[in-house]
Order: C-alpha cells, then sequence, then structure tokens
C-alpha cells in the first residue's frame, strides 16, 4: 500500500519455563510466612486484599450512577490506587495490562497500542478514554495520543474499564470499551509528598505534591512532575527517548450539605522521540531523522454536583481542552469545549430515570509539512447529544436497564445508539447477566479531509488519498452474556462471553478517475469505503484467591477470535486486524504484605502470537512473549518509603506489537525510587 502510518511490533521470545518457576515460586512461598504476626498498622494496609471489598467497589461508568461491581450488568474491571502502587506502574497502559480482554502493547519508549477486544493498532479506535468525565479520544486519526496521558499515578482513586459497547451512555467511538480514569478528591491528599527515582529506563523521575484545607471543607493540591525516559533498543538512527514536563492543582469544595465542587487543571510540555515517521509515502522523501515531536497542552474542568434527595441529585462538567503536537510530519492544535449535564430521578419504588445532555465544539488546525495534508486544514466540528436511562428492579430480584444515546454530530450526522441490560441476582455472592448494544465509531478528520498524493505529485495520473465525505460510521451490534460467583469468602469468580456482528468497517478502494482542471492531470482517488464486515467472538475470565488477610493471587485469562470479510479491494489491509490481537492472553498477579512494612508484587503475562498486521504488506505477525515485572516497597518510617521495580526481567529485550522498523525491542529495566510524606 502507498501509504503507512507508524507502528510497531514485537519479536519471538522464550523463558515460559523461567517463568512458570517464578510463578510458582511466588505462589508457594507465601504459605511459608502463614504462621508470622502482622503489626496492626500493616493489618490497616491490607484491608485492601479482601475478595469481598474488590468485588463489590462501587463504579459508577455502566450506568453512570453509583452501583457494586459485582451487581453489574457489564463486563467491568476495576484497577484500584492500591494496586497501582502495589504494581509499580508508570503510566495508565501499564496499569490496564492484567485486565480480562484488554490488550496493551508497547511499541516504543513513548507509543502504546491498547485495545479492547480485537482491533489492536497503535490508533487504539474503538475504545474511548475519560479522565474525570474528559474526553482525551482525538477526532484526528480516531484514537489517544498515550504518550502525553501523564498523571501522578498516586492520585488516581480508580480506573474502570468496561469492556463492550459503552455508547447508549457515553456515546459514538466506545465501540468495543471505555476505559474511565477517576482522581482522588483534594480531601484525600493532604499534606506534602516528594517522590524521586532513577533507573536504567526510566533515567530520571522528579515529583513533587502539597494539599492543604484553604477554608472550611475546601480542599486544595497542587504538583509538578518531570519525567526523562531512556531510548528503547533500537537499530536504526532515530531515538525515541522522551521527556515530559506537568503541573496541574485540583481543588474541592463542599459548600453545604446540597453543593459540591470541584475545579482541577493541569498543563504539559515536552519532547517525544519517534523511530518512524508518523506518516510515511512509500517512494516519497519523509522527514528524516532524528524524529522528534514537541508536545504541549493543558486543560481545566469544573464540576458541580446538587443533591436534592438521597436518590436524585443533577451535575454539570464543562471543561476545556487544549493540545499541540509539532510532528515532523504536521503540526496539530486541537481545541476542545465541552458542557455536560447529568440528573438522576427516582420514578416510584422500583425505578429511577437518569438523563443527560452534551455540547461539545472542537476547534481542530493541522497544517502539512510536505506530504500529509488535510483539506481544509481548519475544521470546526460541533457535537449535541442527549441520552436517557431507565433502571428498573422486577421480582425476583431481576433488573432491568433500557437505554439509548441520541447524538449528531458533523462527521455522519445522526446517530442512535441503544443498549438493553439485564441482571439477575440468583443469591447474595451470584449474579447472572446479559445485555444487547449498538455503537458506532463516527468518521475522523483523516477519513474525511485528507490529501495525499500517493506517487509522484507531477506525474499524469497521480493517485491521490482523498477524504470521503460520504463515508458512513462503523457499526457494532453487541451480544453479551456474564455470571460472577464467590462461591467462598477468599475466592471469586468473573466470567464474560461476548459475540459482536460489524458493519461497514473502513476499506480502502479506488475511486473514479477524473480529471483536475486546474493541472491538467489525470486524479485516481483512493476513498475510504464501508466495505468490510465482520464478527468476533471471545472469552474473558478473572479469578482471585486470597486464603489469608496479607496475599492475595488474582489469575485472567482472554480468547477471542475474530473474522473479516472484505467486500471490496482492501487497499488498506483491513481484512489483518483479524489476527492483529492475540488469541490467548494469561496474566497472573500476585501481592504479598511481609512482616516489617514490606511488600513484594509479582505480575506474569503470557501473550499467544499475532497471526497478521495490516502494517506489514503481507500481513505477517509475530509470535507470543512471556514477561515478569516485580516489585518490592520497603515503608521504612512513616514518611519513608523505598521501592525497587524490575520490569520485562525474563529477557534482555522483546517486542511486543507492530511492523520491522517502526518500533523498539522493549529493554529489561530496574528502577529505584525514594518517596518522603512531610
Amino acid at each position: 500500500m502507498p501509504l503507512s502510518a507508524s507502528t510497531r511490533g514485537h519479536e519471538p521470545a522464550t523463558g515460559a519455563l523461567r517463568a512458570v518457576l517464578v510463578a510458582g515460586a511466588l505462589a508457594a512461598a507465601s504459605p511459608l510466612l502463614q504462621a508470622r504476626q502482622l503489626a496492626g498498622t500493616q493489618v490497616n494496609e491490607l484491608k485492601r486484599l479482601d475478595i469481598e471489598q474488590l468485588t463489590n467497589v462501587v463504579v459508577t461508568s455502566v450506568t453512570r450512577s453509583p452501583q457494586p461491581l459485582s451487581r453489574s450488568a457489564a463486563a467491568v474491571s476495576v484497577v484500584t490506587g492500591r494496586e497501582i502502587t502495589s504494581s509499580g506502574a508508570m503510566n495508565i497502559p501499564e496499569a490496564i495490562r492484567y485486565v480480562p480482554g484488554v490488550h496493551v502493547a508497547q511499541l516504543t519508549a513513548s507509543q502504546w497500542a491498547v485495545s479492547s477486544r480485537g482491533f489492536a493498532s497503535v490508533n487504539s479506535p474503538d475504545l474511548l478514554v475519560l479522565s474525570d468525565g474528559r474526553s482525551i479520544y482525538t477526532p484526528l486519526f480516531s484514537g489517544v495520543f498515550w504518550d502525553v496521558q501523564d498523571y501522578l499515578m498516586r492520585d488516581i482513586e480508580r480506573i474502570e474499564v468496561v469492556r463492550g459497547p459503552g455508547a447508549a451512555l457515553w456515546g459514538s467511538n466506545a465501540v468495543n470499551g471505555v476505559i474511565n480514569i477517576i482522581t482522588k478528591s483534594a480531601e484525600d491528599t493532604q499534606g506534602g509528598w516528594i517522590e524521586a527515582g532513577s533507573g536504567s529506563g526510566e533515567r530520571a523521575l522528579v515529583a513533587a505534591q502539597y494539599g492543604g484545607e484553604a477554608a472550611n471543607r475546601a480542599y486544595y493540591r497542587v504538583f509538578a512532575k518531570y519525567q526523562d525516559h531512556a531510548p528503547e533498543d533500537y537499530p536504526g538512527a532515530s531515538s525515541d527517548g522522551w521527556d515530559l514536563g506537568h503541573v496541574g492543582f485540583r481543588t474541592d469544595w463542599q459548600a453545604d450539605a446540597a453543593d459540591a465542587f470541584t475545579l482541577q487543571g493541569d498543563a504539559y510540555d515536552g519532547r517525544v522521540g519517534e523511530v518512524s515517521p508518523a506518516v510515511n509515502v512509500i517512494g516519497r522523501p519523509g522527514p528524516r531523522p532524528p524524529l522528534v515531536v514537541g508536545v504541549g497542552g493543558g486543560n481545566v474542568l469544573a464540576h458541580w454536583r446538587h443533591t436534592m434527595s438521597g436518590d436524585s441529585d443533577f451535575e454539570v462538567r464543562v471543561y476545556y481542552d487544549y493540545t499541540h503536537r509539532n510532528d515532523p510530519a504536521f503540526t496539530d492544535s486541537l481545541g476542545t469545549l465541552d458542557l455536560d449535564f447529568l440528573e438522576h430521578l427516582p420514578l416510584g419504588r422500583c425505578q429511577a430515570v437518569t438523563w443527560g445532555l452534551t455540547g461539545r465544539t472542537m476547534d481542530d488546525s493541522d497544517h502539512g509539512k510536505g506530504i500529509f495534508a488535510l483539506n481544509p486544514p481548519d475544521s470546526r466540528d460541533n457535537l449535541a447529544s442527549g441520552f436517557v436511562q431507565d433502571e428498573i428492579s422486577l421480582p425476583h430480584a431481576v433488573r432491568l436497564t433500557l437505554g439509548t444515546k441520541l447524538e449528531h454530530n458533523d462527521f455522519s450526522g445522526f446517530e442512535a445508539q441503544p443498549s438493553l441490560r439485564a441482571a439477575w441476582d440468583l443469591s447474595d455472592t451470584r449474579t447472572l447477566w446479559a445485555a444487547v448494544s449498538r455503537a458506532v465509531r463516527v468518521p475522523t478528520r483523516i477519513e474525511r479531509d485528507v490529501d495525499v498524493a500517493a506517487t509522484d505529485p507531477a506525474g499524469n495520473p497521480v493517485i491521490v488519498l482523498l477524504g470521503n465525505r460520504s463515508f458512513h460510521p462503523e457499526r457494532v451490534l453487541a451480544f453479551e452474556l456474564g455470571y460472577r460467583w464467590r462461591p467462598l469468602a477468599d475466592v471469586s469468580l468473573d466470567l464474560a462471553a461476548f459475540r459482536n456482528r460489524y458493519t461497514g468497517l473502513s476499506s480502502l478502494e479506488l475511486g473514479t478517475p477524473f480529471l483536475d482542471a486546474a493541472t491538467g492531470q489525470t486524479i485516481v482517488p483512493l476513498l475510504n469505503e464501508n466495505l468490510t464486515d465482520g464478527h468476533s467472538t471471545g472469552l474473558e475470565g478473572l479469578a482471585m484467591y486470597s486464603p489469608v488477610g496479607w496475599w492475595r493471587l488474582s489469575v485472567n485469562y482472554s480468547y477471542m477470535q475474530m473474522s473479516l470479510a472484505p467486500l471490496g479491494r482492501d487497499f488498506n489491509r483491513g481484512r489483518f486486524y483479524a489476527g492483529s490481537t492475540p488469541r490467548n492472553q494469561f496474566g497472573m498477579q500476585s501481592y504479598l504484605d511481609l512482616p516489617h512494612d514490606v511488600e513484594v508484587y509479582g505480575g506474569l503475562r503470557l501473550l499467544s502470537a499475532i497471526e497478521s498486521m495490516p502494517e506489514v504488506v503481507d500481513g505477517t505477525g509475530d509470535p507470543g512473549y512471556q514477561e515478569l515485572d516485580l516489585n518490592a516497597i520497603w515503608r521504612a518510617t512513616p514518611h519513608l518509603t523505598l521501592s525497587l521495580e524490575g520490569h520485562s526481567l525474563l529477557h534482555a529485550s522483546h517486542v511486543e506489537f507492530g511492523g520491522p522498523g517502526e518500533r523498539s525491542a522493549i529493554e529489561r529495566s530496574v528502577f529505584g525510587r525514594v518517596k518522603w510524606q512531610l
């Protein structure tokens, strides 16, 4: 294909036997410690390991109202802030690696492929990502710039991951999943805190934060952070090392019993290295190394919640988000203004209605540097939507949730995205649920406005990749079935199965040639058309076991099979997405709290082969791999915490995803950090 976008990939990995031996050692070591007595202060820390608490953690992403995870009629997982601290995760992709049904692959030092239930790519096109209700999904290429999604990880309260469509509540692009990152209230981060660390991969990490009380029940925090990451293993001329500075604040004020206000914001600036151009046209000269992207941006968000009674309230959220990227192939600036209203209302004793309205304006300016171009380069796109959801409690512990999102956007026009969910509480410890949902992924600026010569622009004829304003949304109809069971106080099981039917997927096709009157050239257009259909089937499972209060073992497994049927020429090789996600994924996490305030974490992951990738002309995939992460934490004093982390320990380096020449090998690394609580 003449036009290709940068992605990365992975190579063969060995060490499965070592991985199994290490995992066995983690499991075998814990019974030897069972008789040890723990200090009272440490017992308080171990409350995070209680299985009942973990299965009944409150989630809001399924119905946009609080409900226990165990009763949710959706495939939802929660990564708690305590688990993030234990694992030593440095960013969001690392934090969600072990969520069943989610594929996370690192391409370079800064780039990630994050997907849910298939279509793995650097773009994450079918996954909607939210940060405290703020969408970080870009309309440029249908995805997320993971390299600038930076957080003080200690400030994250939890990450809710919903696999499957969430469009009935959250709108378009929540096709195969929703990731909702929820940060802590300023009230929960009082006092001073500093952190410093260095290692073989992360060369420098420095962060500081201070939280205080400005007035009666008005709390605040301010923070600053800087990271410098070394390049990963890449044989080419360009380096993927990066550095990023980040500052921010948050205030929370409980004005009275009825009204609560939040104001928060942050800003960042950095330089991100690339191993290959973001846009490359085969046969045409492109950007030359070194390839460095200048990134910067910021946002501010205000939230007001007013409570009318114990079961009725409304919320108003408004935010402005600005991002800028100075890429070797283009410059892009995006400003997003969003206003969101949400209300919860009871209807009698057995019903509760949630409804809301959203208005959004996106101003995007994208200018190419010789190869890549959008026509027009500047665009203002609007979105207006509303949703309504009815939760109905029926006899015999049956609950129904019916809802739909009605949306109008400037990319595809009017969209309706309904869902029906049902849950049956068979007992206090068993829940059976089912769902059927419809969702769409709307076109992007590239699909609508792109204008790139794929052959010599001075030739005749010339093949041009052109935007198609008649390109329709990609659609999915999803069927899901799930079962949650806690057979014993220290054992839980969460299973989910799905069958997705996709229609109108993107396919790059030859259009009708025409004569350009201005140049006299014959233009042969390449257009995105909705000419691929398909389906996927999968099973996801998570089991947790905590025989003693100071040890928990978590095991997850995912299986997925996809089939895609192009109805046209399929010049973008979209059919190869059928094999771009590992068919089998296995993960195991062990959390050990030892005497003397020592904590040990181990995470083992095994992924089967990636069978095919659109980024490679012949669709060649990559063999699977196995890796192990360890983290040891010592709370030396009430103020001082030391930790030593090892990442990807089974191999000197390994490749996880992408085509040759567009990826790095991720190296084994060790990182040490010091934290001081003032």
